[in-house]
């Protein structure tokens, strides 16, 4: 695959058109959700039979279309039960795909989930798509091309630019959506203290339960900052790339670059930014 804005727009529409499909299974099972086969997979949470649905439509979808690229898929990876990431990173372009993201809200019937897939090329993420079933919301990013939000509910064939590049808010008028920071091990307590320290002045607090959302939310604004830690590749890959050419800053908790192997996040427009990483407590 040659990198072009051509190539990278055109696998976008395809992307689109794969998330729908994906979008439609997984609202079939929504309808039947209280007879959901659940899949406990431990500390890495639950998966339902809507999520190995989803990824059967997009591994195949992806798989005809880019036979040679590699795949790192939630679901697949969990069955795989592979503990690292090594051969991923060294792959030149790998997909990066989370069938349902939210899959504890799917179940419950809470409406705030997301089919998230992104495409990196060696260590950069070159684009992504979230969608939104339910609320029809599509948000789409390709490196140099922008990022754009459209509504498959309304009408899909009108996109809107997401620009998100200053934000001067004081922290009192803003929305911030963290996660408790901790580490394994850490007593509840603990993660406890340092969420409240770190949400500290803040106007209000919102948790989705969905990465691949509440990163978006940032992009369009929706959201002031969201932050969290031990994070998958599949969970961030794609909101990364929405946030970034939407001009929202996105690091690690120490201020560095970010790359969907890393595992804790920061996202926020500039100044804000600065502000919360100086706050930000592990």
């Amino acid at each position: 695959m040659k990198i072009t804005k051509k190539n990278i727009n055109e696998t976008l529409v395809f992307l689109q058109d794969v998330a729908y499909e994906a979008g439609e299974e997984i609202l079939k099972y929504q309808k039947n959700r209280q007879n959901l086969g659940i899949i406990n997979k431990g500390a890495d949470g639950i998966a339902s039979e809507a999520d190995e649905a989803s990824e059967i439509i997009i591994l195949r979808a992806i798989k005809e279309k880019f036979p040679k690229h590699k795949i790192l898929s939630e679901e697949e990876f969990s069955k795989r039960k592979v503990s690292t990431f090594d051969q991923a990173k060294k792959s030149e372009f790998i997909w990066l795909i989370d069938p349902l993201d939210g899959t504890n809200n799917f179940v419950n019937g809470i409406p705030i989930y997301a089919v998230s897939i992104a495409l990196m090329h060696k260590t950069q993420v070159l684009l992504g798509l979230v969608y939104n079933p339910l609320s029809g919301e599509c948000f789409y990013a390709g490196k140099g091309v922008g990022s754009f939000l459209i509504d498959f509910r309304i009408n899909p064939l009108k996109k809107y630019e997401l620009k998100n590049k200053k934000n001067t808010k004081d922290m009192s008028a803003c929305i911030f959506s963290p996660a408790p920071v901790y580490e394994i091990n850490n007593k509840f307590e603990r993660q406890l203290s340092v969420f409240k320290k770190n949400i500290t002045g803040a106007r209000a607090v919102r948790r989705l339960g969905s990465a691949a959302l509440e990163l978006c939310y940032v992009a369009c604004g929706n959201f002031d900052a969201y932050w969290e830690k031990n994070m998958k590749p599949w969970d961030l890959a794609a909101g990364i790339i929405i946030c970034t050419e939407a001009g929202v800053k996105v690091t690690e908790f120490n201020g560095r670059a970010i790359t969907p192997y890393k595992d804790s996040i920061i996202a926020a427009s500039e100044p804000l930014h600065s502000k919360i990483l100086g706050k930000i407590k592990a």
